[in-house]
Parts: C-alpha cells; structure tokens; sequence
C-alpha cells in the first residue's frame, strides 16, 4: 500500500492540432456530485480526513476515492497534504451557499482550467457560439485514445452545464456557450 505522504494529484498532457495545448493538466473523469459528495462528508468529519481511513471509512478503494479528490483540488473546494484531505475555505463557502451561488463558484472555479478555456475559445470562433459535440470530439480524439476523448468531453459538458457556461442540446447534439463569459 502506498504510502499516504505520496499521495499527489497526478496531471496529464494532450495537444490539440497546430500546437494548441488542450492543458497542462486534463480534467478527471468525475461527476460533480461525487465531489460535492465527497466535500460534505469532509465537512461532517470536521473538514480534514486521513485520505486512507476516508477511502476505507467510505468502502472505496483508492484508485476510486483519488480522481474524485483530484477534481476537488482542481476546482479548489478540496487539498490534499502529507495524506490528508482538507475541506478549503472556498469549499468550505460552497457547502454553506445556495444553488446560484454554487453554480457561480463551479463556473469561475472551470473558467481557469485549461480544457474549459479552450472549448469556450472554439465556441467563440463558431458561427451562433455553438458546433457539433462531434466536431469537438474529433479534434480531441487527433491526441487522445478514443476512451479518454469521450470521457473528457463527458466530464466538460457534465461540469460546463452544471456552472452554466457551455450548455449541450441533445436533439441537435450541439455544445453552446450559454453564458457571455469572461476569460
């Protein structure tokens, strides 16, 4: 079993055609309620938890509990040092607001992660701020595996709507910019 000061996020590289980088670091495959999910119950332990004694207090293994904190850390509601997970000041205000104020905080913390950044740049080149989930895919999938596109597009799309920056039309299977943004 590793041990538990090693434990770090880990980060992934991928490019996008004409050396336009998809991010230092590529969005983990993790729904937001498992994050959130994971903040609440941080919070019910008094905001900091062994990462060991949470995955085994939760029957996870570690290879399960660890992306759902790595997106807690990328979004900057969750850190992780020396093998504790810790609750953020910013989580910390997450749990306590309502839902517009949470989806605010989800859209600002996303605007700064690089993927974001750069499907709102590619739905800000289209014509009606809005293109083809398959178009996007098929750029993603000229550097990654076909299973990591997919499951980053997935992860894009459940974050973006959720902060209400992109939305997605399933009839038309169409990413949009819902907002005006700022970047």
């Amino acid at each position: 079993m590793e041990n538990p000061e090693r434990t770090r996020v880990s980060k992934h590289t991928c490019h996008f055609p004409e050396g336009m980088p998809m991010s230092e670091q590529s969005v983990p495959d993790v729904a937001l309620g498992a994050v959130i999910g994971l903040m609440e119950i941080l919070d019910d332990l008094g905001g900091r938890e062994d990462v060991f004694r949470l995955a085994s207090q939760l029957r996870m293994e570690l290879d399960d509990i660890l992306p759902v904190m790595e997106a807690g850390v990328m979004l900057g509601f969750i850190d992780v040092k020396k093998g504790d997970a810790e609750l953020t000041e910013l989580g910390g205000r997450f749990l306590a607001s309502d839902m517009n104020a949470r989806k605010r905080m989800v859209c600002a913390q996303i605007e700064k992660l690089g993927p974001f950044k750069e499907l709102v740049a590619e739905l800000r080149a289209r014509k009606g701020k809005r293109m083809p989930r398959r178009a996007y895919l098929n750029m993603m999938l000229t550097r990654l595996y076909s299973e990591d596109a997919r499951a980053l597009l997935h992860t894009l799309i459940d974050w973006g709507r959720y902060g209400e920056l992109i939305g997605y039309n399933e009839d038309s299977d169409e990413i949009y910019l819902d907002q005006p943004i700022t970047l």
